[in-house]
């Protein structure tokens, strides 16, 4: 059987279902009316034959010819006509007590006696009643009522009856009449149901039922094979379709969340701005659990009117980043080598000019501040920050510092990717090598000052000393150390840099990010207030925690929500400006 057929006999089983379900209300429907229609006409011929005998029973004149004993012509005529005016009413009978017939419809049996016996009950006092009575002839739907004198006792009663067999007539007229609806009601159903399978299919776009199903079914497998999550909302909120992938990346156990609200399967949307301004939302990317997801976030059928809902779009890079942080880590680790290279056979030639020129205690010591960088802290923090131009920086400065017989770390727990930037590169590079450049700097300066009063104090001048013998001198006296922290995250940036210097005089503290404010001497009060104009135009925060003789700690800290808020700002005065020169 091919596709066609399946979709004409999916088409007929529609069809048959319909009339099966409407035939069915209907005869329901039309058994229960027939039922109450019957009953109702029960009802009226029962009141209209007790009202009869009731009416023929109080009339003057049947009371008198059952008082008088004989019948009365004229009265027998006056209840002919009656008897011709109550409609359905087949025939009357009056009798006295004895059972003697005074009048009867049919004229043929007055005079006679009655003595079925139905009668006994009314003579004997009983409420009007309606009974059915077997006759000679066929059966009789009666209703007796008493005759009663002036004084009130029974001298006879009043017996009006109409055929069975005419009530079976009539109630099969209303079953004929209950079909024959039943049949018009049925061929309506059977022409509703194919104007409906022809609004359904225009409703369809053209699409037979079969054809839809077959469809849905290859779309359902096809999104739900997809690597991409796919989430469909409602206006309200309220998730419509979900695939695979996604349940999998925003629950524990693949549950089932159509239904749900997308604010509480995934709370990071941005489903309200969506809606509000009609926008596609930029893909981000964010953490959900222990994976990196980029999501976007889209409006459905926008088209200048209210959307009909958000289509979350969630893309799993946590194995790619992993695989792109692998190869970064391999190219800055070569970098970061070829530098470390570079390095080493410079410092080669520096122990060698110190050989070559007798000076062995000089090479000694070099070699020793040398060995405060190793081959290991190099791998490390090459492998902690990824980012080339910050990694070569860091690594320069160490062995800068290690030449003056500073010890510089870097913080283990630090980390630096270059999608996790909030800053440029540029600014990343003046605020780490101002602050690393300030401590060197800085314990420096405090290992010459205490190598001078060394000196004074044993009476031997330090003029043309070598700085490789003061940096050896203050490293047995006392460890002179700079540690560099460095945390960013996709929304968060935090650099700490802290030494071992002998802290900040008070009456300078407060004017330290000022330009030229130093204690180094001319030339320097440069770093910390480039340092400071970045924060202020990042809308950073930036805090000095400095205790006199045992250190200091800068901690810097950037937000992606306050840096992207800056620049928007930027950008529109720019704009604004531009505006204004044209």
């Amino acid at each position: 059987m091919n596709q066609n057929d399946n979709n004409k006999s999916m088409e007929r089983r529609l069809y048959f279902s319909f009339l099966l379900l409407a035939a069915a209300l209907l005869v329901s429907c039309l058994l229960i009316s027939l039922a109450i229609s019957i009953r109702r006409a029960q009802r009226d011929l029962d009141q209209r034959i007790s009202d009869t005998a009731a009416f023929i029973a109080e009339l003057p004149e049947v009371q008198k010819m059952l008082q008088t004993g004989y019948p009365d012509k004229e009265t027998l005529q006056k209840i002919d006509l009656l008897v011709a005016d109550f409609s359905g009413v087949e025939a009357v009978m009056i009798a006295n007590t004895n059972g003697l017939r005074f009048y009867q419809t049919d004229r043929h049996v007055v005079g006679d006696t009655y003595v079925d016996g139905d009668e006994k009950a009314i003579l004997n006092g009983s409420e009007p009643y309606i009974t059915t009575v077997y006759g000679t002839i066929d059966r009789q739907h009666c209703a007796f009522h008493a005759i009663r004198n002036q004084a009130g006792a029974i001298t006879g009663f009043v017996m009006v009856s109409v055929p069975s067999a005419q009530i079976t007539v009539e109630q099969r007229e209303l079953v004929l009449l209950y079909l024959f609806l039943l049949v018009v009601m049925l061929v309506l159903a059977s022409l509703i149901a194919r104007a409906f399978l022809r609004f359904q299919r225009n409703a369809l776009m053209g699409y037979r039922p079969g054809e839809l199903l077959s469809l849905y079914i290859r779309q359902d497998v096809v999104i739900n094979s997809l690597s991409e999550g796919l989430i469909s909302t409602d206006r309200n909120g309220r998730i419509l379709f979900s695939n695979a992938a996604a349940r999998k990346l925003v629950t524990e156990n693949d549950e089932i969340i159509a239904g749900k609200q997308l604010k509480d399967v995934f709370p990071e949307t941005q489903f309200d701005r969506i809606m509000k301004e009609r926008k596609v939302h930029e893909p981000d990317t964010r953490d959900i659990g222990d994976r990196t997801v980029i999501v976007s976030e889209v409006p459905l059928n926008a088209r200048g009117r209210q959307p009909e809902g958000v289509l979350v779009i969630l893309q799993d890079r946590t194995e790619a980043l992993k695989l792109s942080d692998e190869l970064s880590g391999a190219r800055n680790m070569m970098d970061t080598l070829r530098a470390f290279n570079h390095e080493f056979l410079n410092k080669l030639h520096i122990i060698l000019g110190y050989l070559q020129t007798g000076e062995i205690e000089k090479a000694k010591r070099f070699i020793t501040n040398s060995s405060l960088v190793s081959s290991q802290a190099v791998r490390d923090t090459a492998n902690m920050i990824r980012v080339s131009r910050v990694c070569a920086l860091v690594i320069g400065k160490m062995m800068h510092a290690a030449e003056l017989g500073i010890r510089l770390t870097v913080q283990p727990d630090s980390g630096m990717l270059e999608q996790d930037l909030i800053l440029s590169q540029e600014e990343y590079v003046t605020i780490i090598g101002n602050l690393l450049e300030n401590a060197i700097e800085e314990l420096n300066a405090d290992d010459a000052e205490n190598t001078a009063e060394t000196a004074g104090t044993d009476g031997v001048s330090s003029a043309g000393a070598d700085p490789a013998d003061d940096a050896y001198t203050a490293e047995d006296e006392r460890l002179r150390e700079i540690v560099l922290g460095i945390y960013c995250r996709p929304e968060v940036s935090i650099i700490t840099c802290e030494d071992t210097g002998s802290g900040i005089r008070d009456d300078v503290l407060p004017r330290i990010f000022e330009k030229g404010v130093t204690t180094k001497g001319e030339n320097h009060g440069t770093g910390l207030f480039l340092v400071k104009q970045i924060v202020d135009s990042r809308n950073g925060e930036i805090s000095v925690d400095t205790e006199p003789g045992e250190g200091t700690c800068f901690t810097i800290t950037f937000t992606a929500a306050e840096s992207a808020g800056i620049a928007e700002e930027s950008a529109g005065t720019e704009e604004e400006s531009t505006g204004t020169a044209e």
